[in-house]
Order: structure tokens, then C-alpha cells, then sequence
């Protein structure tokens, strides 16, 4: 596998996400200032998947911390780079910074239609929580809630928590 760089959101990656994520119809589609602002509060957390060789962006990550709970909002990779560990690099850094901040419980929210991200929670151990019914307003498609109790994910997770991307 190729290395990937996972690094925080800068103010100059918002159009390169906002290109991501129209490209990536399962993912919240947001604003560009949405992101701006998530990035600047307290609690907030942006990361980006990079290139090393290119210096191109190829994903991102959108969640926020709250006490010792995360809730992570949005996920997407280019759709050039699916599947060659993009989203997992980001998932794996996503909760390795919640470990190092005190963070024991994330919750997301996924269309019932995306194989490939519950695939990829699954992996994390992620576990169904919930489900919201006609919760996506663009086709009326449910959500299933997902939880994460991140002791337990990293005690038997196949992916290395303890290691930085950066």
C-alpha cells in the first residue's frame, strides 16, 4: 500500500473537498463555509487525505469532539482513489487523535445503501445503533447510526491505532 498523509484542514483545501464530495453522491454534500467554520471551532476536526507524490488531495474527514464523545459527520475519497486504503488512513488517524484527547464513544450516520462505508466501520467496530428512517431528504433513502466504542475498537481492531500519519 502507498503511504498516505493525513493532515488537519487548511483554508485553501476547502474547494478541493467540496470537488470530492459532489464527486461522491453518498456523502453529505455541504458548504464550502461549512467546513471553514467546522474546521475554526472548538471541538471541530477536518482532516485531509493527501498525496505525498502529488501533493493532490484525495479525501477528507469531518467530525466533532464533545466531551468524550466525536460524532463524525462526513467522509468521502476521490473516486480515482477508492479503494487502495484512503478512507481507512483517514478512520485509522481520526481515532487515534480521539484516543489521544480522551474520546471513548463515536456515533456516524450512514445511507443503508453504502456497502463500502459500512464495510470500512465494520472493520473499525463500528456497530449499529439505530435507524433513521427516510432520513435523506434528496431520495428519502434511511440512515443506519452507527457507534464506536473506541476502547473496545482499538483492543480489536486489525488496524494499528497507536501510530501517527503525520
Amino acid at each position: 500500500m502507498n503511504v498516505i498523509l493525513i493532515r488537519d484542514f487548511e483554508p485553501g483545501d476547502a474547494a478541493a473537498i467540496i470537488e470530492i464530495q459532489r464527486a461522491a453522491a453518498e456523502s453529505s454534500q455541504w458548504l464550502l463555509a461549512d467546513y471553514e467554520r467546522l474546521s475554526r471551532e472548538a471541538g471541530g476536526m477536518v482532516l485531509v487525505a493527501q498525496s505525498p507524490k502529488t501533493c493532490v488531495m484525495i479525501g477528507f474527514l469531518a467530525a466533532r469532539l464533545i466531551g468524550e464523545e466525536a460524532e463524525l459527520y462526513n467522509l468521502a475519497v476521490a473516486e480515482t482513489h477508492r479503494h487502495r486504503g484512503v478512507g481507512r488512513a483517514l478512520v485509522q488517524e481520526f481515532h487515534r487523535r480521539l484516543a489521544a484527547t480522551g474520546v471513548l464513544q463515536v456515533s456516524c450516520e450512514v445511507r443503508a445503501s453504502n456497502a463500502a462505508a459500512l464495510n470500512l466501520y465494520r472493520a473499525f467496530g463500528y456497530v449499529r445503533s439505530g435507524l433513521r428512517r427516510g432520513y435523506y431528504a434528496s431520495d428519502g433513502e434511511d440512515a443506519l447510526l452507527l457507534q464506536c466504542d473506541l476502547r473496545y475498537a482499538a483492543a480489536c481492531s486489525r488496524f494499528d491505532l497507536t501510530s501517527s500519519s503525520r
